[in-house]
């Protein structure tokens, strides 16, 4: 039996205050469309048919939204029999149920187009179904009060929980809606004044609080009978619920802190690489004053640019579906034409104009990518979302949306370190969605993946107002379903020479004359020429680019400078300049000719991007001799672009061609028979397998690479399979996993994933690449070999001309420890080796040459080496793989070597720095 009325002083004497005023909160914070599209649910019945329907309209996700669905479910058949038990004490309004129930659906609806975020908001809704109390009980086994009394005390007491439900729906409904800020209840507003601000994880939490204590509360209604007591009971109660959270400076300061680590986290996740701004900031610095200008003014792009952001329309998702192929322009031009340069030219536009566009309540965002064939990390379309995702945080990273979103996003994580492309494309969507954004993408037919970008770039365009301008070559195939009916999608802007001639001009004006100041043309230098020859460039701004750097290579006279002026027609066109810069190349001394081929090589055919400092490395190296200080190239930024006549650049982080086709170029069958050639792959991959085993064989200490641990004997097995595999592009590279499958993946394992903190490789830049990747460039070399010499006519040849990489290994394979030092590596990397897949190859090689040969005795002896090589590493992996993967340095100590055979492994004397001698 419910305990008799007390008399208890209430804030507000109107019972139905809180349920008048939350419905007031609603109708004040949902949009207009909402509005008129709201569903009054009398019951839940009717929910949850609505509910129902909105599965069966996303076929897509249907199976994810029935399980959101059935949490829903679950939190309203526990909350259902609240309105009966206030029925007990009050009268319910009809409108009480309907605004309530519908406002669960209309949270549901909009959450809908987002399922992953509505995924984390039904496991909330299914947490607070276990915190109420056990309303149908309590009905179930009261009777209505004698004479139908009604106590709007208790009633007020009640209402409490709705408004606070009510208000985590409207918390909730904002994250999914643009400018939508509403209105807050007077019984929370101290929760979320200005400077108390909290996130949605801690303002749940405190929802769960006050659920409790009004589950604690309510049970206490049913068990106390004291009315003294009673009265206490109900004061301390309302007292909680009314009071004021204080203001301390150094836990607001906390918080905020807080919320940045969980903005870093996130962008961590995300796990977006950097290189793509490496790009921009590197063409704004060559870009020409005042070019690109031209382009702001172009009508198609000021009228995607100016106009304005609709917050009605951007909360309308009937109209997002219909209209998304009117905000995406494409900007097509030939290569070289100078796109790039125009993508940072916008970009700069729109971020330096953003806060005078006055096209939306807040200045719009901008973010931006750019595709590079040269960039590993920049070519897959989930490169270009993640980069995206990450601005998109970054930027918002103090709004209260984007921050409830954020944790939302991270309630209870799966754990895995690295987010899928769904849960990338979840992230974009949403963020995009709650706020006006342009998004610039440039070299879209430098993505790995075209069609999979143009196919999901709409599916976020659909649930958001966003404005996308595409830059791209003129043969990409736009995806039929960018066209629609009756209109002229896809809004396409085709750019000619005749655009840019003027900055082309300007541009080869001004450096031909300063040239010719500087006396590069000789005496005699008639400057009409200057004219004639910006003429020539056709629009290629590339070509402009490199004609200059041609004129001024120290490899040409003043006369071949200036003759090259007056039969500029010669070097028309990107292919006859290449041409012509190679056959400067060709003239240079031996030394400065081979950098320049090795440069092209491992920026063409290399297994991961090099490092700056491990490419220095990689260029020093003669296959078979140590490498010593004056063979490393100095001021290696103005080196390489001198030394490859400026096809190849040096940017803050990478090195790579100046341009995509002069790579594409250096790979036709018509240059095959140039020294600068990369048309033969299997040739190339020969010689730089040569110089990973030459750096391991002669450049690595022959020592361990860290201080000596003492084993440990493991507590539970660990397995360890080719799970953890190095990943390449092709499954039949030796022994390691190929990542064709897998796309959301990383090409090469992470720094993270090393076994030890000390960063062992610091002074040894190349070792990692070195260590991992000579396999596989030797599998691929050997899997697609070059058709056999004639040795009549090759007889003053090279023995090794077919197999550059033969006296390389076959002097590594003679040194123990150097191979124990890669081996050591390999395991720190966390990448046990594995040559497996060497040794068949190897045996069609020497089936082919003859054994009598210096190069057939040679790989004869090197198969036999190989073939005890992989036997002991197949052993080491059985037997010490756990032990090995906690503690690499045990290849170098007596433990390993008691454990295998005929004592393969070489022991270290740590004491006296050297191998132990028996």
């Amino acid at each position: 039996m419910w305990p008799p009325s007390i008399e208890l002083a209430m804030t507000d004497p109107s019972p139905d205050a809180l349920f008048d005023e939350a419905i007031e909160a609603i109708q004040s914070t949902i949009s207009e469309e909402d509005r008129r599209t709201f569903c009054h649910h009398a019951d839940i019945t009717s929910l949850v048919e609505d509910l129902r329907s909105i599965c069966a309209s996303n076929q897509q996700e249907h199976q994810r939204l029935v399980t959101c669905s059935m949490k829903i479910a679950l939190f309203s058949r526990s909350f259902a029999p609240y309105f009966d038990t206030v029925g007990k004490f009050d009268q319910v309004r009809p409108h009480w149920l309907g605004w309530f129930w519908g406002c669960i659906g209309l949270v549901f609806k909009v959450g809908s187009n987002h399922v992953l975020f509505l995924e984390k908001i039904t496991d909330m809704f299914e947490a607070v179904a276990h915190v109420l109390p056990q309303y149908r009980r309590f009905n179930e086994s009261t009777q209505r009060r004698s004479g139908g009394k009604q106590d709007h005390r208790l009633t007020s007491l009640m209402s409490y929980v709705y408004a606070d439900i009510i208000q985590f729906c409207l918390d909730l409904y904002r994250i999914f809606t643009r400018g939508s800020q509403g209105a807050k209840l007077r019984h929370r507003v101290s929760s979320f004044s200005a400077v108390l601000w909290r996130p949605l994880d801690s303002r749940f939490a405190q929802l769960e609080k006050r659920l409790s204590l009004h589950r604690k509360w309510f049970e206490g209604e049913k068990e106390i009978q004291n009315l003294d007591l009673l009265a206490q009971h109900r004061k301390d109660y309302l007292d909680f619920l009314n009071t004021q959270t204080e203001v301390n400076g150094e836990v607001e300061a906390e918080r905020m802190s807080r919320r940045l680590r969980r903005v870093d986290k996130v962008k961590a996740w995300l796990s977006n690489c950097c290189a793509y701004r490496d790009v921009y900031e590197h063409r704004i610095r060559q870009r020409h004053p005042n070019s690109c200008a031209w382009f702001l003014d172009t009508p198609k792009y000021c009228k995607w640019k100016n106009t304005p952001f609709d917050g009605r329309l951007a909360n309308d998702t009937d109209n997002l579906q219909t209209s998304w192929h009117e905000r995406i322009l494409f900007i097509q031009a030939k290569p070289g034409f100078g796109k790039t340069f125009l993508a940072g030219q916008v970009i700069d536009d729109l971020t330096t104009g953003a806060e005078d566009l006055n096209i939306s309540d807040e200045p719009p965002t901008i973010a931006f990518f750019h595709f590079n064939a040269a960039h590993v990390y920049c070519t897959h379309p989930n490169d270009a979302f993640r980069a995206i995702a990450v601005q998109l945080v970054h930027t918002h990273r103090h709004d209260r949306a984007t921050l409830d979103a954020l944790a939302l996003l991270m309630r209870k994580t799966t754990g895995q370190g690295k987010a899928s492309s769904d849960e990338v494309l979840a992230v974009c969507s949403l963020l995009l969605r709650q706020h006006s954004t342009f998004l610039v993408i440039d070299g879209i037919d430098e993505c790995s993946d075209t069609n999979l970008f143009l196919t999901t770039l709409p599916e976020l365009c659909r649930k958001s107002d966003t404005r996308v301008l595409l830059f791209s070559r003129p043969n990409i195939e736009i995806p039929s379903t960018y066209q629609k009916w009756a209109s002229d999608s896809p809004h396409i802007v085709a750019l000619g020479e005749t655009q840019n001639a003027a900055d082309i001009d300007s541009y080869m004006t001004e450096n031909l004359n300063r040239l010719a100041d500087q006396g590069f043309f000789g005496i005699s230098m008639d400057r009409s020429l200057i004219n004639q020859v910006s003429g020539r460039s056709n629009g290629v701004f590339l070509w402009a680019s490199l004609l200059l750097k041609y004129l001024q290579s120290p490899g040409l006279s003043s006369e071949e400078r200036r003759s090259a002026l007056e039969q500029a027609h010669l070097l028309e066109g990107l292919e006859a300049l290449y041409r012509g810069i190679l056959t400067m190349l060709d003239r240079r001394n031996e030394r400065e000719k081979r950098v320049a081929i090795d440069v092209f090589r491992w920026l063409s055919l290399s297994i991961r991007r090099l490092c700056i400092a491990g490419m220095q490395a990689a260029l020093a190296i003669t296959p078979g001799q140590p490498t010593t200080s004056d063979q490393y190239l100095s001021n290696f930024a103005e080196s390489i672009p001198h030394l490859t006549g400026g096809l190849v650049e040096v940017t803050d982080c990478s090195v790579q061609f100046t341009h995509r086709s002069v790579k594409e170029y250096l790979q036709s069958p018509e240059f095959q028979d140039s020294d600068f050639s990369l048309f033969d792959e299997s040739t190339m991959h020969a010689h730089l397998a040569a110089r990973c085993i030459s750096f391991l064989a002669n450049d690595v200490p022959k020592r361990p690479l860290h201080r000596l641990q003492p084993y440990v004997r493991p507590t539970t097995p660990r397995a360890t399979g080719s799970g953890t595999s190095f990943r390449t592009e092709r499954s039949g590279d030796s022994g390691y996993k190929s990542m064709s499958s897998a796309s959301d993946t990383d090409g090469v394992a992470t720094e993270s994933s090393r076994t030890t903190p000390t960063c062992f490789d610091d002074d040894i830049p190349f070792l990692r690449y070195s260590s991992l990747c000579w396999p596989v460039h030797l599998t691929r070399a050997l899997s697609n070999p070059r058709p056999r010499l004639d040795p009549t006519v090759h007889s003053n040849t090279s023995p090794f001309l077919r197999t550059p990489w033969l006296p390389a290994l076959s002097q590594f394979l003679t040194d123990r420890t150097a191979v124990t030092a890669w081996v050591e590596a390999s395991w720190r990397y966390s990448l046990p080796p594995n040559i497996s897949r060497l040794i068949p190859l190897l045996l069609i090689i020497k089936s082919e040459i003859p054994p009598a040969t210096v190069g057939g005795r040679e790989l004869r002896w090197v198969v036999n080496g190989l073939r005890q090589l992989s036997d002991a590493l197949n052993e080491l992996k059985g037997d010490y793989g756990t032990t090995l993967r906690d503690n690499p340095s045990l290849i170098w100590q007596w433990n390993i070597q008691a454990a295998t055979e005929e004592a393969f492994w070489p022991v270290w004397d740590e004491r006296r720095g050297r191998v132990h001698r028996a």
